[in-house]
């Protein structure tokens, strides 16, 4: 797990990733290759089995690509076995409260006394001989995004972002937009929604990142503050560029 990955979120660096949804370690490879900064395993949203799992987080150590996970719920045995597969951290849906901030928390660092441990799994070199060691590099680098994505969550926003643990406020604007009883991510409820967040981040020194369709909405969302982006999933990137060969191939034959 690259230590400097997390001091660059918490740094605010601006960083550029995507979500994969296609279960397979080639996709891990093939987005390494084309230079983003990080990559987001969609176990929320799409089929991802333990062994799939387990053969992309080698994958990422591989092309040294920090590879974090969206975990399906907050299930402590899930992220558990996720980091010790060698994932370098956990993106937790449906952040609502600090309650369950600090319960994610305590699911993923071993100093907090309540995650399982074994030194014989990857993260842990196949049997770490300095066991302390290894727990306390283990605790520095694994990394905790909440997803801010429920109206429920907004009271909250200061006392999530004050719990120094958590590296990310990760906002989805869909699931924001679902529970605010809007249809549009651009309402303004959203917007000042997103606004909210990004202050609240600024407040606390703590980074904040956000989903988008198009590296054209970097420069707005940059100005509030917001510092980490996930454009787009390996199957939109697919789609588009489909989508354009198409085009032009029919331009070509004059179709």
């Amino acid at each position: 797990m690259p230590e400097g990955f997390r001091a660059a979120i918490r740094g605010r660096k601006t960083l550029l990733g995507v979500f994969i949804k296609t279960a397979s370690h080639q996709t891990v490879e093939v987005v390494a290759a084309a230079g983003q900064d990080f990559a987001i395993i969609d176990a929320e949203h799409a089929p991802f089995d333990a062994l799939t799992l387990d053969r992309m987080a080698l994958a990422g150590r591989a092309t040294g690509l920090p590879l974090l996970v969206r975990a399906p719920d907050h299930g402590a045995s899930f992220i558990g076995q996720a980091l010790d597969m060698g994932l370098t951290g956990i993106v937790a849906p449906h952040v609502d409260s600090p309650e369950a901030a600090h319960r994610l928390l305590a699911a993923m660092k071993f100093d907090r006394g309540q995650r399982g441990f074994s030194p014989s799994t990857r993260a842990g070199g196949h049997g770490a001989p300095d066991a302390r060691a290894y727990r306390d590099a283990a605790d520095r680098q694994s990394t905790l995004w909440c997803q801010i994505e429920d109206a429920a969550a907004l009271p909250h926003l200061d006392a999530i972002a004050a719990i120094e643990d958590i590296d990310c406020l990760f906002l989805g604007r869909a699931d924001l937009a679902l529970s605010l009883g809007v249809d549009s991510q651009n309402d303004p409820k959203v917007i000042d929604a997103v606004r909210a967040t990004a202050e609240a981040g600024a407040r606390h020194s703590r980074a904040v990142g956000i989903y988008i369709g198009s590296p054209s909405e970097i420069a707005d969302l940059a100005a509030l503050g917001i510092t980490v982006f996930v454009c787009g999933s390996d199957q939109s990137w697919l789609i588009a560029e489909g989508r354009r060969i198409r085009r032009e191939a029919d331009r070509a034959v004059g179709d």
